[in-house]
């Protein structure tokens, strides 16, 4: 009995003395309010952040908290490696009008930095006051992204909302070991005050590229895709952005729920995959993807007329139709199957467990265009439901070259 009352005791000291230790330690996370940020929404809170960043450095705590309040920022938040900023709920974080600049970004653009966590607030970019400006290098160039990652090792990103980013709300190149999760988007629907639609404006929601990257989680409303995954390279309305093609692989992104915005536009699509310059993508799973969009709910697509590889592909659980129909943008529905492969080479692809409910177009389901070269097509579990809808709602694939395929459990039926 003593002996037993001996052990309890000394595991009540050991729990004090860890609940001491995490007790100190939260005395030790460096707020940015206690570094000068006054949150009041006028008042240019950059260099707060920044001194509060230095603090946690030198007192090795590494980490940053950001309180409720409404931070206004004219200059990205800069993290440096093995370096977390947690925000609470309530942060709002907006950026200047017309700065040009990042919400946050890693602190070494050139050589890249390791180990980075960002998780909670809310994050604003003031999307349509910011003017990209594309240079020939990636850190002289202001692509008024929200958060950009540049040759970042261990990265992850959660629990935040992104709105109105001029770019991408959360942008990753040339990364390694990712994991974006729990992210919620509003990007501003319009390009100007008469409510003129924004929609293909490249406000990607989460776009980049690397190795061992997990996407999960992602819902809401971009004026482009989503969720994109790119090997190398970025198209701007016609110009390129200066990130090397990369042949990329292990890369899983599901739960995506696409959403409508204000006056029912869709995201443009839910997930994409883009290949630059003839490279490859390998080992890819895209799974429970839900929701309707204007375009595609999942796109393979190699751009600028150069061939793109993917290999061994996984699609399943997908539901969603195209309902765009606004006359500015009237071919969108038209242009897109469903699934959609465009000017690429496919090894292994392999879509299970699909459905759609459609009212409107006769777009297919899966479309492959004349330069889609696929070596296996294995389908199975597809439901398509429709109201006197006249055309090939299943599949297009004309001059399209598919090796071997297997499809297996079709419906294709007439709502009544």
């Amino acid at each position: 009995m003593l002996y037993q009352e001996g052990i309890v005791k000394r595991i009540i000291l050991a729990g004090m003395v860890m609940l001491g230790g995490i007790m100190s330690h939260a005395q030790h996370v460096t707020s940015v309010r206690a570094h000068g940020a006054l949150a009041d929404g006028k008042t240019d809170d950059s260099r707060a952040f920044q001194r509060a960043i230095a603090k946690a450095q030198k007192n090795g705590t590494r980490k940053i908290f950001v309180p409720k309040g409404h931070y206004l920022i004219a200059q990205p938040i800069r993290l440096p490696s093995y370096f977390t900023l947690e925000a609470s709920p309530d942060a709002y974080i907006e950026l200047k009008p017309s700065c040009n600049q990042y919400l946050l970004q890693n602190e070494d653009l050139v050589n890249g930095n390791a180990h980075i966590k960002v998780t909670g607030g809310k994050w604003n970019g003031n999307g349509w006051t910011q003017t990209r400006s594309i240079r020939s290098t990636v850190d002289s160039s202001e692509f008024c992204f929200g958060m950009f990652f540049y040759k970042v090792r261990q990265l992850e990103v959660s629990n935040l909302q992104v709105d109105s980013t001029r770019s991408w709300g959360i942008a990753y190149m040339e990364c390694d070991t990712v994991h974006i999760h729990d992210i919620r988007f509003q990007q501003n629907p319009f390009k100007d005050a008469r409510h003129t639609s924004a929609l293909g404006q490249n406000g990607d929601g989460v776009t980049g590229g690397g190795n061992h990257v997990r996407i999960e989680n992602i819902s809401g409303f971009t004026n482009d895709d989503l969720v994109a995954f790119a090997a190398g390279g970025a198209c701007f309305q016609g110009r390129m952005a200066p990130f090397p093609a990369v042949d990329y692989r292990d890369v899983t992104v599901r739960n995506i729920t696409p959403e409508n915005s204000c006056d029912s536009i869709p995201a443009l699509k839910a997930v994409a995959f883009y290949t630059f310059e003839n490279r490859k993508v390998s080992d890819i799973t895209i799974e429970n993807v839900h929701g309707n969009t204007a375009m595609a709910s999942v796109l393979f697509y190699s751009l600028f007329d150069k061939t793109g590889y993917f290999s061994n592909v996984t699609v399943r659980d997908v539901s969603g139709a195209n309902v765009y129909g606004r006359s500015t943008q009237a071919w969108y529905p038209t242009e897109y199957g469903i699934i959609c492969v465009r000017q690429s080479v496919i090894d292994r692809l392999n879509i299970s467990r699909v459905s759609r409910e459609e009212r409107r177009y006769a777009n297919p389901q899966f479309s492959f265009d004349k330069h889609t070269i696929i070596d296996s097509l294995n389908i199975d579990q597809v439901d398509i439901r429709h109201q006197q809808i006249q055309g090939d709602l299943l599949w297009q694939a004309a001059g399209a070259v598919i090796k071997n395929s297997r499809i297996t459990g079709v419906s294709v039926r007439n709502m009544k």
